[in-house]
């Protein structure tokens, strides 16, 4: 799969912040940035998706002997 490249700003000690902890974790900058822009969206969606899954809960439980014969364990 091919990367596109795309520019972000950043001050001059906040680059050498993320260079270090980058070069502490093996990681290039570039990479470090990447890594974490990523995992923070699929927090996103999944934080996303945990709200839907919560507005549409009907507050129905099974009761855990009752799901236990359901599956015949």
């Amino acid at each position: 799969m091919s990367k596109v490249a795309s520019a972000i700003r950043f001050e001059p000690e906040e680059k050498e912040w993320i260079t270090a902890f980058a070069k502490m974790d093996g990681n290039t900058f570039s990479s470090q940035v990447r890594l974490w822009v990523l995992e923070r969206l699929e927090d996103e969606l999944d934080t996303r998706d945990l709200a839907a899954a919560i507005s549409e809960d009907d507050g129905q439980r099974i009761d855990w002997s009752d799901a236990k014969q359901e599956l015949g364990i």
